[in-house]
């Protein structure tokens, strides 16, 4: 899915192991009303985000972060930053949309007795509020790349004349490499990926299915997680206009 693209990116050709992140496996297929963007209102502000690396962890975001940061463009990974004051709104509601929904979440998805408890108990939102999401995206960063890019639909819904560079990488490495030294990530269970945007849209499946709508893919089987990781790629394929999207193999894709 997701329409031609150019002479920029045809190093992803048919056999290239960068390849495989764009193509389910055989007998896969999207739901009828796939590719669904997210519904966001107005923002309160014109958004200073130009360019985001949407690739998931481990696939080559902190390498282009980097390159931002030697560019003196300000950018954000994961909460590390470059470029901007400590206390610029962005920086800020960045770190608030990571520790006060993506960490209690990643918790979540462990099954950790606390994170659970708290889940049950009402302290634990399954969306970051809308201020968090716009005050990031309206501040004083100019990139962002990594988490919590991927599980938020929303973000690119907000940007839509943003450039979008979409790290890839041969799935059967990224689940190894994501397993091993990062304790997995988090994704939505297999049952409700047709009835959510894309299978790491983790608030609307915390919404479906409770504590028990995400995972962490090392819970579950490696094709099951690669797929779920296939289809999050092809979804920003599909909805990213060819001539904003640059898809990138930092990994030796040749």
């Amino acid at each position: 899915g997701g329409g031609g693209h150019g002479k920029w990116d045809d190093d992803l050709y048919a056999n290239s192991n960068c390849s495989a992140a764009l193509r389910l496996p055989e007998g896969s297929k999207l739901p009828d009303d796939w590719p669904r963007m997210a519904k966001v209102g107005p923002l309160p502000r014109h958004p200073s985000i130009r360019i985001v690396a949407a690739g998931v962890g481990t696939t080559g975001t902190t390498t282009i972060h980097r390159t931002f940061c030697q560019h003196r463009i300000p950018s954000s990974h994961w909460g590390w930053s470059c470029n901007v004051n400590q206390e610029d709104p962005a920086e800020l509601n960045m770190h608030r949309w990571i520790d006060e929904w993506m960490t209690p979440l990643l918790y979540l998805s462990d099954k950790q007795g606390n994170a659970v408890k708290a889940f049950e108990n009402g302290r634990m939102q399954a969306y970051p509020p809308d201020s968090v999401l716009q005050g990031a995206i309206t501040g004083g960063l100019a990139a962002i790349a990594d988490s919590p890019i991927s599980f938020e639909p929303k973000l690119l819904a907000y940007l839509p004349n943003a450039k979008v560079i979409l790290t890839l990488r041969d799935p059967q490495k990224w689940y190894t490499s994501r397993v091993k030294n990062h304790a997995g990530d988090f994704m939505c269970v297999k049952k409700l990926w047709d009835k959510v945007i894309h299978p790491l849209s983790i608030g609307e499946c915390v919404e479906l299915g409770g504590a028990q709508g995400i995972t962490n893919i090392r819970f579950i089987d490696k094709a099951t997680a690669i797929e779920g990781f296939v289809r999050y790629q092809l979804w920003v394929q599909a909805i990213i206009p060819p001539e904003r999207l640059f898809r990138f193999c930092p990994w030796g894709c040749r």
